[in-house]
């Protein structure tokens, strides 16, 4: 979407005024913090920090995830053939390099933990948007958790030294993310997390609490009371310039937090977390076919590998307990699915190739389950089937983490058909092979999430939050099928009635939404994006062929051709004013997707 730039009022000067709040603890997982939102404020001028008073840091440059073909790998593989007096690389060998925060760094780092001092309505806006989802990528007790031990950290600064200690705090963080996250087999979740929260916080534990909130802050409206801590006395900004204000404020914050993990170069799952919410924050922020969003995504793409988490029970998960190696399954699968949704969007290839992963899917448990302790191995196991799902038939979190990586594989087998060079002989028989794998993956879902097995007493009903990522799944396993039939029919002529039976039945169920958001009155970006993503590529098909000033002579020609048309057109035409809504498309081969996106959300 195309966004105007709003200019950051803490940039060119040094003693920009933060309201500073004396915070209240947040509450343990599960408790209410909005009561934090009332505190008091006082005005704290933050001056420059001194290059003179900052200590060097000795900053890891671990090379990370190193394969079989890497420059280490035969020595690591013939280590007892080697004497004893040999110095070998080691895959993980830390190379230490002197480094210290410049001004420049040091003082954008103060200005990053000041806003997230001052700004304590976060916490709320992210527990927000994990409580009204059930499918969550991170696990909430570890966001719950990190938002209450960063609190802590804020709660013990002295309120006549809270300058100061935040300049301590900072250079804390530098010297923390310099070295790699200790890992160990037997280490509890608690423990886990205290490796990059409290005394032990990164950047990229701050990066992750800004980007989730920033995510967090395009699901509310201008209108909710969270904005009302943001305005400055005198502000004269409306609801939406102060959203948006907000909302550059915290992208800009997460982006300076990215860099300084780059600095720091150690990748790890929680990096990879952090850029993950990053890459969602800056599709709604400046569009899924922009720029910005399309250089986070490769930049999480390399910490996809760095990290190693493509493979499964690799190197990097030797010193993992079982509830972390899970923890990455779901990080990559998340990584997998987004990568494959804006290459889709923007027509380019995929950033993580399918060949190179291991592409295990996560168990179907609960978190519980996961941080319970002892064999837990064992005790997964014995709540699953053996294709992983949960055997009671219930709704877990990894549960749409899952069918999405699946539903990924096949799409990215699409995208070689549709964009990859040299895929494109023996198409037809390609497509089928690619089709049945699609439907199969789709039949071994469980029904309990299958859109397309509700009861017709349920589709009648208006969306709850389940049904609607119920409804997502489905049309994504459509719109795959959608371009499959589509890369077909451009690159060999045939296949005409399968395109246009899926894109019938793409657009109907797409539709369905269309009439549910009306009746609710409900204008969410989501609702308009999904019109956009999945409505008019589908509806693109019949209307190469259909026209309104000869929509009659048309449906009696085509009725005797692919008998279905006629009578969902007629009924559509009258239900829906499915001709103008189509006709937009002669504007939208002419425009900018970005322009498009902006301007049909509004027409929408």
């Amino acid at each position: 979407m195309t966004k105007k730039h709003m200019p950051d009022p803490t940039r060119g000067d040094s003693l920009y005024n933060y309201r500073v709040g004396k915070l209240t603890s947040p509450q343990p997982p599960q408790m209410d913090r909005s009561s934090s939102m009332s505190s008091p404020a006082l005005s704290v001028r933050l001056a420059p920090i001194s290059s003179q008073s900052s200590p060097r840091l000795e900053v890891s440059a671990s090379p990370g995830y190193l394969g079989s073909t890497s420059f280490s790998a035969v020595l690591s593989e013939h280590q007892k053939e080697i004497p004893a007096d040999v110095d070998v690389p080691s895959g993980t060998a830390m190379v230490l390099t002197a480094a210290e925060p410049d001004p420049d760094r040091a003082q954008s780092a103060f200005r990053v933990l000041a806003l997230l001092y001052n700004l304590k309505f976060f916490d709320s806006v992210t527990s927000r948007l994990y409580a009204s989802k059930w499918y969550k990528v991170l696990p909430p007790y570890i966001v719950d958790k990190t938002l209450y031990e960063t609190r802590r950290v804020y709660d013990s600064f002295e309120s006549a030294r809270v300058e100061s200690r935040i300049k301590e705090f900072a250079l804390q963080i530098f010297q923390n993310s310099s070295r790699p996250i200790p890992r160990a087999k037997t280490m509890t979740v608690d423990e886990y997390i205290a490796t990059f929260t409290g005394r032990n916080t990164r950047w990229e534990t701050i990066a992750l609490i800004l980007a989730t909130a920033g995510c967090g802050l395009f699901s509310v409206t201008e209108r909710d009371p969270v904005f009302t801590d943001f305005r400055m006395n005198g502000d004269s900004q409306s609801d939406a310039e102060l959203k948006e204000k907000l909302v550059l404020q915290v992208s800009d914050a997460t982006t300076n937090c990215l860099m300084f993990c780059d600095h720091a170069a150690s990748s790890n799952e929680i990096f990879a977390y952090a850029q993950y919410a990053d890459v969602i924050m800056k599709t709604q922020q400046y569009g899924d076919s922009s720029y910005q969003a399309w250089r986070r995504l490769s930049d999480l793409a390399a910490t996809v590998y760095a990290s190693g988490l493509h493979k499964v029970d690799g190197p990097a998960d030797e010193n993992c307990p079982f509830f972390l190696k899970q923890l990455r399954r779901n990080c990559f699968a998340a990584a997998f699915y987004t990568d494959k949704c804006v290459a889709t969007f923007v027509g380019r290839p995929p950033l993580i190739n399918y060949r190179y992963c291991s592409l295990a899917l996560p168990y179907d448990v609960d978190d519980d389950v996961l941080f319970s302790g002892g064999d837990v191995e064992q005790e997964v196991l014995l709540r699953v089937d053996v294709n992983g799902w949960d055997k009671n038939g219930v709704a877990r979190r990894p549960g749409v983490n899952r069918i999405r990586l699946q539903l990924s594989i096949c799409r990215e087998e699409i995208l070689e058909l549709a964009l990859g060079e040299g895929y494109q002989r023996d198409m037809p028989r390609k497509a089928e092979q690619i089709l049945e794998r699609a439907q199969k993956a789709w039949s071994q879902c469980p029904t309990h999430l299958r859109y397309d097995c509700l009861s017709p007493e349920a589709l009648a009903r208006a969306l709850s939050d389940g049904y609607q990522m119920m409804f997502l799944l489905y049309v994504d396993y459509l719109h795959s099928q959608f371009l499959l039939h589509r890369a077909v029919v451009k690159h060999t002529n045939v296949g005409h009635v399968p395109l246009f039976d899926t894109a019938r039945q793409l657009l109907s169920t797409v539709l369905r939404i269309c009439n549910d958001r009306e009746a609710k009155l409900d204008r969410s970006k989501q609702d308009s994006w999904v019109m956009l993503y999945y409505g008019l590529p589908s509806a693109d098909v019949p209307l190469s062929l259909f026209k309104k000033d000869a929509m009659a002579h048309w449906a009696r020609v085509m009725a005797s051709k692919i008998p279905f048309l006629q009578a969902f057109f007629v009924k559509h035409m009258q239900t829906f004013e499915f001709v103008d809504f189509l006709c937009t498309l002669d504007w939208i081969e002419a425009n900018n997707t970005s322009i498009l996106v902006s301007r049909s959300e509004k027409e929408l």
